[in-house]
């Protein structure tokens, strides 16, 4: 698992460029890459469940999301460029709900008396940004391309750490 993590550290900020470098093209391939992964990714999980039996608990709902994660993903691969709409439209909702989470995080943050600005910034741009797309996802769907490059830069490229100064370096 560990060199799977090393080499998503180096793929992803790599992608994370391709999206803000030529996210129109991006655009187009996307159904292809993302229905691709998500229908090899609900496959394996499904497959997974099934054998340990996992969805016959109660509270494991993993087994039907990984269905409809397949269903997408071969929906995705069968509609190709046809599916960016929806694909914005997903990813408008899904931007909505992440949207909540953090108007909640900064609630908390309030009531606490904690610094909850930034984070109160952060859900309104969620949420502007969750809008645009789900009144315009064909329109909105590059430029959102090529914030998550950047997200994708940000998040996975580390920084060499400082030293601790020690005391005989002082």
């Amino acid at each position: 698992m560990k060199s799977m993590d090393r080499y998503l550290r180096f793929l992803l900020p790599l992608i994370g460029v391709a999206c803000i470098v030529a996210p129109g093209h991006v655009a187009g391939v996307l159904p292809h890459l993302l229905g691709g992964a998500m229908l090899f990714t609900g496959l394996l999980h499904g497959i997974s469940y099934l054998r340990a039996q996992a969805f016959l608990e109660s509270r494991a709902p993993e087994l039907g999301q990984d269905v409809i994660l397949t269903v997408m993903g071969a929906a995705f691969l069968c509609e190709g460029s046809g599916a960016v709409g929806i694909m914005g439209i997903t990813w408008g909702l899904l931007g909505l709900r992440k949207a909540a989470e953090t108007i909640n995080e900064a609630l908390r943050r309030a009531y606490r008396r904690e610094s909850a600005l930034l984070t109160g910034a952060e859900a309104f741009l969620r949420v502007i940004l969750a809008l645009a797309l789900l009144f315009e996802p064909l329109e909105k769907f590059a430029p959102h391309i090529m914030l998550l490059g950047l997200e994708l830069v940000l998040v996975n490229v580390r920084l060499p750490k400082e030293k601790p100064e020690t005391a005989e370096h002082k």
